[in-house]
């Protein structure tokens, strides 16, 4: 939710061009929970999510560090760039359906972990599997995560995906009100599940590129920011003014 100080922010940036800035980052970690191999990790290769041809489940987590944005920034745009960089085979397998995939934000900790192959290796300990969210210490809510325990039942922003692409979630108030949260609480940043809404589909899943499986043709997860940086006394007084005077015209009106 974006306060009522930030709303002036805003509307001051538009009438006075306070000018804005934007930040793109890359994650800094990803992996895959794989509901086939419970007890693997996938921090080591791409990111997979939707549901396979022998209808298992996969969902992607990725996360971004945001150190490098002012703490006291007001963010007035967010995107979110997955380059999905493999769709099922028609040939060999059911599918491809394409399905809506929705970013949840987490609210939990997880490890990245470092399971290379397509479908990971076994988990060392403390890494994110389909069972634990760390091996070997820390169960999710339920296998695979849970809403509103493990991650946010809401998502924070849906698109829909088919072919081989690159694809974009955002910019949404609810995208916009997660970095600013974790803005003001970097505690709290756990990053996004990434979930096809399509689960019970065989076909639905896809592969992402993930930030170790990146290259120029497959790009890793990136968060793009918008923002107003943090203003100054003369800003904010101007704000103050701003409100005032908005206030004083609601009551006259």
């Amino acid at each position: 939710m974006i306060s009522v100080m930030a709303r002036l922010l805003v509307f001051l940036a538009m009438v006075s061009g306070l000018s804005a800035a934007t930040i793109s980052l890359t994650a800094v970690a990803d992996t895959s929970l794989y509901e086939v191999s419970p007890d693997f990790n996938l921090g080591g290769t791409t990111m997979v999510s939707g549901t396979n041809h022998k209808i298992s489940r996969s969902r992607a987590l990725f996360r971004f560090d945001l150190s490098s944005l002012p703490a006291d920034a007001v963010v007035t745009g967010v995107e979110v760039l997955l380059y999905c960089s493999r769709q099922p085979d028609p040939d060999q397998h059911t599918g491809p359906v394409s399905s809506d995939f929705s970013l949840h934000r987490m609210l939990v900790s997880w490890g990245e972990g470092g399971g290379a192959n397509a479908t990971g290796s076994v988990a060392m300990a403390g890494d994110a599997t389909w069972n634990e969210r760390h091996y070997l210490g820390t169960s999710w809510g339920t296998p695979g995560g849970s809403g509103g325990i493990d991650y946010a039942g809401n998502a924070s922003a849906t698109t829909s995906v088919g072919n081989v692409g690159l694809y974009g979630w955002g910019s949404s108030t609810e995208l916009i009100g997660d970095v600013q949260t974790w803005l003001a609480d970097p505690s709290s940043n756990f990053g996004f599940m990434l979930m096809s809404g399509s689960e019970s589909s065989p076909g639905s899943g896809r592969r992402f590129a993930s930030t170790e499986q990146s290259n120029a043709l497959n790009p890793a997860p990136q968060l793009i920011v918008t923002y107003i940086p943090e203003p100054s006394a003369c800003t904010l007084a101007m704000v103050a003014l701003t409100g005032l005077c908005f206030f004083r015209r609601r009551i006259t009106c």
